[in-house]
Formats: structure tokens, sequence, C-alpha cells
């Protein structure tokens, strides 16, 4: 979408890359909202449950936002407000997104593979159970 609009591109790129970033995070957010809906565990079950349900919440939150923030630059950029030269508002969402990104990336890392006993097995059987 962004490389579109910065070609003067104002009829069809950015609207679907638009539409399929906003596509992107409404299907995150709901595989997100599945996921709690079938944990076996819950924010008072352990360190582990609350550190999950805060960190992802948060994270989901920021995508609930950033997905608005899309819809809003999509609403803008149908009403003809951006230009190749002027388009800061839709540009500050890129970063926004761009961050979003980077933080679920360690997120990911850290709660499903780390906390999430991926590396935590394999520790574990590489050392025949013996951990300490």
């Amino acid at each position: 979408a962004h490389k579109s609009m910065r070609l003067k591109d104002y009829d069809v790129g950015p609207f679907i890359g638009l539409l399929m970033t906003i596509l992107c995070g409404a299907v995150f957010f709901l595989v997100q909202v599945r996921e709690y809906y079938w944990n076996s565990y819950s924010i008072s079950d352990s360190v582990y449950g609350s550190v999950f349900y805060l960190l992802t919440g948060f994270h989901g939150a920021h995508v609930v936002v950033g997905t608005i923030w899309l819809m809003v630059s999509l609403a803008r950029l149908w009403r003809g407000e951006f230009s190749s030269q002027r388009h800061f508002g839709f540009e500050a969402c890129i970063w926004y997104w761009h961050f979003v990104d980077v933080v679920w990336v360690s997120l990911w890392f850290v709660v499903y593979v780390w906390f999430g006993g991926w590396l935590y097995m394999g520790w574990f059987k590489m050392w025949d159970g013996d951990i300490y």
C-alpha cells in the first residue's frame, strides 16, 4: 500500500494493501480470542498463565488499535486526503505496525518457545529428566 501510494497509484494498490492488512489484523485477533477460549489454564492458575495473558493481552490490544488506525487510514485514502508526498498519518501507522510486529516476534519466542515448554522440554529430554 505504501509503495503504491509513493508511486501515485491511488486507485487499486493502496486499497488492496490496506484491506489485506486489515484482514490480517482481524484474523490475528480472532485467532487470539479462539486461543483464549480453548486454553486449559486461566490467568489465576499460575505465574505462566498470568504472564501469558498479560503479554498477549497487551499485544492483542495493540493489534486492535492498529487495525482501527488502518481503517481510519483507509477512510482517509478513500476521501483523497493522502498524496504521494503528504501521507504522514499513514506512514506513522506503518511504523506502529512494524513495532507491533517486532514485539510479537519477541513475545512469541518468550511466551510460546521459552516459557511455553518447547525449549524446556528439549532441555529436559537432553538431560534425561535430571534438570538439576
